[in-house]
């Protein structure tokens, strides 16, 4: 997972501290002094812990600067770039909010999810590109992000409550997700460490657990770390689990590709990296071997790779993913982890994974000892009409888009069109849960709602449809549901 440090430069980052921070030789340090600490700080920890991670180092003031020529694992070069740092003129936040999207649009795509850790002392500068002008005009990021805000301010500074309300406001507008990092009680060396370790024991703890398969087990890591799944339609939180259990094997051509929640890279931990556990105590997994002592997840990815099947894992209850070896080039390949939206139906050409068992097995029972054929994919239990076309969304001009103007014609005729408009939403949205393209019915949602808002319809029923349309497809996530008019719900009651 990348990580952006942008670090401010302004010239209000040369004043001494209020409670004026000494170093060895009893100088007062600056701010920017105690920023290349915390900067520092941060670099160690990611050096000890996440070794993956790709940073860059950005720097603002009018203008943003991207200090580092592109993404790079090697700390030493970023702590050496930090010696020589030229100071400018005043803070505009509106400027670095831009430089982030370019330098990541740069080199990742717009669904890599983004870390930022902004480095700044509180003050919202003044005219153009100041912090109450990047509120005004700040827009979403174009890839998911989380930006934690790391301010070297004092409680007894001018405007300080205000200033840091404004950077919290900052963070809702532009990433939705992170946190404002202030020292405790004054801006002390100490209080700024304090903060910083809050802020990576948070957002930069790598993840540790144990791959098990039956009696065979390994020590793991997960990188980049999983992140919990909130379900919109129940209202629920799924943490991953900390034991993650093998219950089965299939070929990778009946798996096929289906949609993932999140993709990490397995590595089986060192000796002295399992020690401890995420929160610096010791674990109660027994202890392995260095490099020499044969490992399960050498085993795993190689008999993987050479029978080109994937290993189907339970992460937690009820919430299911796949390993499989993955290769980047021809010479190198990687085990990894897949994981899936939580549920036992989620693939749906694999029905349920609870009912999963044995081929051979299951297929003597129906077809008889001599049967040899494949049962996937799972047939579903309603009749499929060979008259209709089957959806195809390769082409955005002859797919996608005219699909969405055949459901828009049938909204402006509802209340006679009623049926069809449901039936064209119910295929859509299942053909968009199938290939994981959820950002297809969050937009067909928004262009509902711009229908309800536009519509010239005299009959009641219209809005009325549109509405409950909206609100069922953006709470409903389940393949095998369909949406049902608001009309036939009040018959059902």
């Amino acid at each position: 997972m990348p990580t952006v440090i942008a670090l401010d430069v302004s010239l209000s980052m040369s004043r001494f501290a209020v409670t004026h921070n000494f170093n060895q030789n009893n100088e007062p340090i600056s701010k920017r002094q105690l920023a290349i600490a915390a900067i520092n700080q941060f670099l160690d920890h990611i050096s000890a812990h996440c070794k993956l991670e790709f940073l860059a180092l950005l720097t603002f003031s009018s203008e943003c600067r991207m200090i580092t020529e592109s993404f790079t694992r090697n700390v030493d070069t970023i702590r050496d770039l930090l010696e020589n740092l030229e100071e400018n003129d005043n803070t505009n936040y509106e400027a670095i909010l831009s430089g982030i999207v370019s330098a990541v649009l740069k080199q990742w795509s717009n669904t890599l999810p983004v870390e930022i850790l902004l480095i700044t002392d509180g003050s919202p500068g003044y005219g153009p590109g100041c912090l109450r002008d990047a509120i005004e005009n700040a827009k979403p990021f174009p890839f998911p992000t989380k930006m934690n805000i790391l301010s070297l301010s004092d409680p007894d500074e001018k405007n300080y409550t205000e200033n840091i309300k404004m950077l919290h406001q900052l963070i809702e507008m532009s990433s939705g997700e992170g946190a404002v990092y202030l020292p405790e009680n004054h801006l002390t060396s100490k209080g700024l460490s304090s903060a910083v370790a809050r802020l990576c024991a948070k957002d930069f703890t790598p993840y540790k657990g144990l791959l098990r398969c039956g009696k065979l087990s390994s020590k793991i890591t997960l990188c980049p770390p999983p992140q919990p799944y909130m379900s919109r339609s129940e209202e629920k939180r799924y943490d991953i689990s900390e034991i993650i259990e093998i219950i089965g094997f299939i070929d990778l051509n009946d798996l096929a590709s289906p949609s993932a929640h999140s993709r990490h890279l397995l590595l089986p931990l060192k000796a002295t990296e399992a020690q401890l556990s995420s929160n610096g105590e010791p674990t109660n997994i027994e202890e392995e071997g260095d490099g020499s002592v044969p490992n399960f997840c050498v085993l795993l990815h190689g008999s993987l790779k050479v029978e080109n099947f994937c290993a189907i894992c339970e992460v937690g209850p009820e919430w299911f993913g796949f390993i499989y070896s993955w290769a980047d080039n021809k010479k190198k390949s990687n085990l990894m982890l897949s994981i899936l939206p939580p549920g036992a139906d989620v693939v749906p050409w694999l029905g349920n994974m609870r009912q999963l068992g044995p081929k051979t097995e299951e297929l003597r029972k129906t077809l008889g000892n001599t049967a040899a054929l494949c049962s996937f994919p799972v047939k579903p239990t309603e009749k499929r009409s060979y008259v209709s076309n089957p959806t195809v969304w390769l082409n955005g001009d002859e797919g996608l888009y005219s699909d969405i103007q055949k459901l828009l014609r049938h909204a402006k005729k509802i209340p006679e069109k009623t049926p069809q408009f449901y039936k064209e939403l119910n295929r859509m949205r299942r053909w968009a849960l199938t290939l994981g393209f959820t950002d297809v019915i969050e937009r067909i949602a928004l262009i509902l709602e711009r229908e309800c808002v536009i519509s010239t319809s005299p009959h009641p029923d219209t809005t009325i449809e549109l509405t409950h349309a909206i609100t069922q497809i953006r709470t409903i996530h389940d393949f095998h549901k369909s949406i049902v008019p608001m009309s036939s719900s009040r018959h059902l009651r």
